[in-house]
This record gives structure tokens, C-alpha cells and sequence, in this order.
């Protein structure tokens, strides 16, 4: 079945060992975001950090501004497209999962951090003065260990990585100024993990608790307080990101993405997907593609 989107895989833009690049934010660099002028997929995250340069962007059907000082995560399997005015300046760093597995690691898992798969935060975050000048040696390290490659440069590189991670974990903790956040994130992290690799509308929370080892109770009232949402809209939510894509990024028909999404009746599907969207998915595709060929 044709894709109508590029699907990127790690194996062909990651090209050293450990699963991690640094490209800078040029043009003919061979970049997987300032190369490419179309809507686009990859199966690895993708950190974009901008200096200068003006514009915007679109992260899963939504646009958010390109703003020099901001870093844009994107996680595997987001539809996204890159549409700078002028030259955009700073670096695009990509990884896969496996470059966090290490026994020394800090984060072993992308869906750890709250940055990226999130429920509540935005894939774009803009830097304070101060956080930019705490993260500027860090991220000046690992470019210049990374185009340096002197021996042992990927254990170092890795080091650096870490910290970068770990830095910008405890921003978004900052953020959320609460106390006990960061454990209660954790959960609602793992419930979203589970909902995106095991999607079904006949799974219901009380399955999603019971892998998890927690109660219902629990699991609803730590994800009520997280992100003002049940876990039953959660995992909707989820399906319909994950149906919105297809739409978006393949010629099946509705029919066959229902099947594929495993519902039983694509009449029922129709009308869940327009209940939770406003829109029947015929109505979505044709909708979704007309803007981001706009924005191409």
C-alpha cells in the first residue's frame, strides 16, 4: 500500500554505531528536517534546537512557531514538516531509543522523559535566558565532540548526551511546580506508552491497570490530577492520533484502517472518529493533506 509521506528509518540517516547524529541546520547538509520540504515521518526522535531564524512548523496536525532560543522534540511515527522563512540557524540532533540503553544511564527509555510522547506538555519548548546559557555548554560540547570524533568520542559524546537529557528533564519539572509531579508523570508516561504500542477500542482501562499493576482507582486519579483528563480519553485520544495518521500518511481506505485499528464495524469507526474530531475521516484526509501541501 503506497505511503503518501517519506517514513525515515534510523538505519539510513544515523550513520555511526551508537545511533546518534548531529547535523547542522543547513541546507545540503543532508539533514532529515532542513533537506527534506515535505511532510515526512521518522522512527527516531529528533531534537531541533534553533539560534536564529523565523518561520513555523507543524508537529502532528498542530503548528507551533519557529522561535530562535526553542528546542522542537518530535518522537517516532509524527507527521511533521519544517517551513522556515530565510535561513534558519542552530542544529538538529536525531537518536534512536537505544542510544539511552546503557547500564550507566540516567533515562534508559525516550518515554521517561517528558518531552517527548507527552500528554500535557508541548513538543516545543522556549528557553529562558538563563536556561539557554545553562544548557549552552552542553550542547556547544557534544557538537564539538561530535565533529571532533577523537577516540573514545562516542562514550563521551553519550556522557554529554545524558546531561543534556537530564537538564532538560528537570526544566520541564520546574515547570510543572508541583510537588510529587515527577513520580505521578511516571505513571501517566507509562500508561501512554502502554495505550500507543497496544491501542484497541475493545481494551478497557481496568486492562491497561491491571499491566501496570496498579489500581483503577489509582491509575484514574493520578492521571485526573497530571492532566485534567480520564484515562478513558487518553487512550481515545490516542487512537484517534494514530487513525489521523494513517489518514493523513497512506491511500488505505477507511475501511481497512478500521480493520486495522481493530474495530468491527467501520460505520461505528466513522462515527467514534467524528464524535472525537468534528470531522468524518474522509472529510479529515482530504482537509489534513490540502494544508500541509499548502504549507509545502
Amino acid at each position: 500500500m503506497k505511503e503518501n509521506h517519506t517514513i525515515h528509518k534510523a538505519e539510513e540517516l544515523i550513520g555511526i554505531e551508537s545511533n546518534f547524529k548531529i547535523y547542522p541546520f543547513t541546507d545540503g547538509t543532508g539533514c532529515p528536517i532542513s533537506d527534506i520540504q515535505e511532510p515526512h515521518l521518522h522512527d527516531f526522535y529528533v531534537v531541533h534546537y534553533v539560534s536564529a531564524g523565523r518561520g513555523s512548523c507543524v508537529i502532528d496536525f498542530e503548528t507551533y512557531d519557529i522561535i530562535p532560543g526553542s528546542l522542537y522534540f518530535v518522537s517516532p511515527g509524527q507527521l511533521h514538516l519544517w517551513n522556515p522563512e530565510g535561513v534558519v540557524d542552530g542544529f538538529v540532533m536525531v537518536f534512536t531509543d537505544d542510544f539511552l540503553k546503557s547500564p550507566e544511564a540516567p533515562v534508559h527509555s525516550a518515554y521517561e522523559l517528558e518531552f517527548f510522547n507527552s500528554v500535557v506538555n508541548s513538543p516545543m519548548f522556549m528557553l529562558s535566558t538563563e536556561q539557554k546559557a545553562e544548557l549552552s555548554g552542553v550542547m556547544s560540547n557534544l557538537c564539538r565532540e561530535f565533529s571532533a570524533r577523537k577516540p573514545g568520542f562516542e562514550t563521551v559524546l553519550r556522557s554529554y548526551f545524558h546531561i543534556l537529557m537530564v537538564s532538560l528533564q528537570r526544566m520541564f519539572a520546574d515547570r510543572l511546580q508541583r510537588t510529587g509531579a515527577r513520580s505521578e508523570n511516571r505513571i501517566v508516561r507509562e500508561f501512554k506508552k502502554l495505550v500507543s504500542t497496544d491501542h484497541s477500542p475493545q481494551l478497557r482501562v481496568q486492562d491497561y491497570a491491571e499491566r501496570m499493576n496498579v489500581s483503577v482507582s489509582r491509575l484514574s486519579a493520578v492521571i485526573k490530577e497530571v492532566t485534567c483528563m480520564t484515562p478513558g480519553q487518553i487512550a481515545r485520544n490516542e487512537l484517534i492520533t494514530t487513525a489521523k495518521r494513517m489518514l493523513a500518511n497512506s491511500d488505505k481506505n477507511v475501511s481497512e484502517i478500521c480493520y486495522e485499528l481493530k474495530f468491527e464495524d467501520p460505520s461505528y469507526f466513522g462515527r467514534f472518529f467524528k464524535r472525537e474530531t468534528g470531522f468524518t475521516p474522509s472529510v479529515f484526509r482530504e482537509h489534513v493533506r490540502g494544508k500541509y501541501q499548502q504549507l509545502a
